[in-house]
């Protein structure tokens, strides 16, 4: 990082951080305000549809009881958790200043982290890892933004495609080589479904599927007995190639591939448009319609290529080299990675990479080649949000616009009141995202 032009400020507190009001304590208790509301709303839907999901598995009225107190528990908990950041963040970097008689750069982020590091010691251990890791690539991602407006390097064009790629590389590596995961499940059955279970590893064990009940309706009897008649057609069957194991014929594995999982890319987007504004789309159904666009297809399309790539890659391999290994997986995984040309996104890249290094990492580390750190995803997590808080005050032109809208949104808008003219002076355009700063009037 570039040294500052200027890295302390000689000006009280309430005259940058506060400006709207002169007092600490009750600048503070503003912020304190919307951070719990705020924290309580976001919970309070979190534990819903998860407790929605989970109450299925219930059956008795003691089970229900315990479930029920469980999750008001596990509620007021993360809300606390993450109200209390809003909390301590005024007072101690107020206590920071009267300590240090200054307001330091650097200062502001050691304040962060004696904000921080208590709040996650609050929230329940079974969250901490992943909190960690999603703050943990924000601030990647923060800092190299902030690398960027330094000049100390220029981003490569495409770069999170081809982070991508490399990431899925490994992991399709991974799948091919074996079929237990005991890290990161989630991530890898995502990734199994994506290619399909026939280029993957053979589990050790046989599935054994459920026997399903015989359907009354006719109509359903009929088409299902149509469609295993269509399955069994000897012209789409896998013969000529015996090295593939799929069961369908290569141009058509390929091909199915494509469509399920176009199909289901373009599904998710129309419900997340949906859910966008629910209401209005219920009264004027036709504008549902009318306010699509081509982006629509964009996650569909990188689902399809990528299904279809790895596979056609994979079979190609097979085909011409008359043999399968799990090396085929780096190759068709990577060029499968390129398919994020159709929905670039630098989160779903970072994440990736960050899950594949926590998944390398957990595996040495039960091996006992690696030494498990006490507390490290909660002093990760400290010093990730430090560094978010920083910028969020400092410089949030280096921010993910979303998050800062949602720190916004936690604060009661106050973050948008902070002075930043005054921290103009630290040479790093504090004001970029607020040239026509107006100051709130003092209570």
């Amino acid at each position: 990082m570039s040294v500052q032009s200027r890295s302390v400020l000689p000006y009280e507190c309430h005259q940058v951080l506060h400006p709207w009001h002169d007092n600490c304590i009750p600048a503070a208790w503003e912020l304190t305000k919307p951070a719990f509301r705020e924290s309580f709303k976001i919970y309070c839907v979190l534990y819903g549809v998860t407790g929605l999901i989970k109450l299925r598995k219930i059956k008795t009225l003691k089970e229900l009881r315990e479930f029920l107190t469980r999750l008001t528990y596990d509620t007021i908990r993360s809300t606390i958790f993450l109200g209390i950041q809003g909390f301590l963040f005024m007072p101690i970097c107020c206590a920071g200043r009267r300590i240090c008689g200054h307001i330091g750069y650097y200062n502001l982020y050691i304040d962060g982290i004696f904000c921080t590091l208590p709040a996650i010691l609050i929230e329940r251990k079974q969250r901490r890892g992943a909190l960690a890791l999603y703050m943990a690539n924000l601030a990647v991602e923060v800092l190299f933004k902030m690398g960027v407006q330094r000049k100390l390097y220029t981003p490569l064009h495409n770069g999170e495609i081809l982070l991508f790629s490399v990431a899925s590389a490994i992991y399709t590596y991974i799948l091919k080589t074996t079929s237990e995961h005991k890290h990161n499940t989630l991530l890898f059955s995502t990734i199994k479904l994506l290619i399909g279970k026939d280029e993957c590893a053979p589990p050790k064990e046989p599935e054994v599927l459920p026997i399903s009940k015989k359907k009354n309706n006719i109509y359903f009897a009929l088409f299902y007995k149509y469609l295993k008649r269509v399955q069994n057609w000897p012209q789409i069957q896998n013969r000529n190639q015996p090295i593939c194991k799929h069961k369908y014929h290569c141009f058509l594995h390929v091909l199915l591939g494509f469509a399920k999982r176009f199909s289901i890319g373009v599904l998710i987007q129309l419900l997340l448009h949906l859910t966008s504004s629910p209401l209005r789309f219920l009264r004027h159904p036709l504008l549902f319609f009318s306010t699509l666009n081509r982006n629509v297809f964009n996650l569909g399309k990188f689902l399809g290529f990528y299904s279809a790539i790895y596979r056609l890659i994979s079979c190609l391999l097979r085909n011409i080299l008359k043999y399968d290994r799990p090396e085929h997986g780096l190759l068709a995984g990577y060029l499968a990675g390129f398919s994020m040309l159709f929905f670039k996104s630098s989160t779903l890249a970072m994440y990736m990479m960050a899950k594949l290094i926590e998944t390398i990492y957990l595996k040495y580390a039960h091996q006992g080649k690696l030494p498990f750190l006490s507390y490290f995803d909660s002093i990760l997590y400290a010093l990730s949000t430090a560094l978010v808080f920083h910028a969020a005050l400092v410089e949030p032109q280096a921010m993910r616009p979303a998050y800062y809208k949602f720190l916004e949104r936690l604060t009661g808008g106050h973050f948008s009141q902070v002075n930043r003219p005054m921290m103009e002076c630290f040479g790093v355009c504090s004001t970029k995202l607020f040239p026509n700063y107006k100051l709130p009037l003092t209570k």
